[in-house]
């Protein structure tokens, strides 16, 4: 089995911390961290998703509609 690699994320620490504090969400500076380092992993799928010329609206996690998942009967 391969060794994972180590991503580097483009966007620094400390704009991230930036980002999380401005989100109002309350982290311990570990848990930051922790978050920031899987960051580097989604920066590359959300730029790739980007490249297409689609909009923010196009990412899944914009068009999912939570309260209809699940109300259709087997």
């Amino acid at each position: 089995m391969k060794a994972q690699e180590t991503m580097e994320a483009k966007l620094s620490l400390t704009d991230f911390e930036a980002l999380v504090r401005r989100a109002g969400v309350v982290l311990t500076q570990a848990r930051t961290r922790e978050i920031y380092q899987a960051w580097a992993q989604v920066e590359p799928m959300l730029d790739r998703i980007r490249a297409t010329g689609r909009d923010r609206s196009a990412e899944l996690a914009l068009t999912f509609d939570p309260a209809a998942f699940g109300t259709e009967t087997p």
